[in-house]
């Protein structure tokens, strides 16, 4: 082999591993699949709405207290958390069923609420 053919070789091997390095460490380089990773989990959660705060729901369920953040659209798209919590206020003591969306470190964000006795819904 002849000294061009040696440097072409080593730079088509220098390439081959630049372009594959993103992938030997998803964790470093910040490059991930959503193929390959999990969406967060989400549950339900069934009980009694405690208290409505600013940016949270508690609800009394038979293992303890959980809170339970409420941000973003709700209804299709209709109505804003803020217009949630302020109707929610008036359902405190009433039984409620919340599908909740872990979003890691213990946040638990309300995807949907519903209150059945009355038929509401969010």
């Amino acid at each position: 082999m002849g000294w061009e053919t040696v440097r072409f070789l080593s730079v088509i091997a220098l390439a081959v591993v630049t372009a594959t390095f993103p992938f030997w460490y998803p964790e470093v380089t910040g490059t991930e699949s959503k193929l390959v990773h999990e969406e967060s989990p989400t549950f339900v959660i069934k009980g009694v709405l405690k208290e409505v705060g600013d940016y949270y729901v508690v609800v009394e369920t038979q293992r303890g207290e959980v809170k339970v953040s409420v941000h973003g659209w709700y209804r299709e798209r209709t109505m804003k958390w803020f217009e949630v919590l302020n109707e929610l206020r008036s359902y405190v003591g009433y039984g409620v069923i919340m599908e909740v969306e872990d979003e890691g470190g213990g946040n638990l964000v309300a995807k949907h609420i519903e209150i059945p006795s009355t038929g509401v819904r969010y």
